[in-house]
């Protein structure tokens, strides 16, 4: 992954995220629908699509405000492809947001390079 602002694995992390939430709802939902999507996030949100590592929150906010329960689904199934990318298993017993999910995985492959 390429490196950026003296970073590169947080810059990795952010690239891994954002291609995770780009294949899970273009595949679920199509080209058409992800695209619909980005401009939803940037009009209602204000957010760009590179800038979804720092606010993962608003990503699911705003699957769940378009797509109502079928959004939180669609943004488990961004979680578990992200975690498959970093080749970590995914286990979610328990009822926290995704974004604390996104958040630790964040921690531990930016930690993980340090030590």
């Amino acid at each position: 992954m390429s490196e950026r602002q003296g970073q590169p694995e947080e810059s990795a992390f952010n690239e891994l995220f954002i291609q995770s939430v780009d294949e899970t709802i273009t595949g679920i939902l199509g080209k058409t629908v992800s695209n619909a999507f980005t401009n939803y996030v940037r009009k209602r949100f204000g957010v760009e699509i590179d800038a979804i590592p720092e606010r993962p929150e608003t990503l699911f906010s705003a699957l769940h405000d378009s797509l109502g329960a079928g959004g939180d689904r669609v943004g488990k199934y961004i979680v578990r492809k992200l975690y498959q990318k970093a080749g970590i298993e995914f286990q979610d017993g328990d009822s926290r947001p995704l974004a604390d999910y996104v958040q630790q995985l964040k921690r531990r492959l930016t930690d993980a390079k340090y030590h």
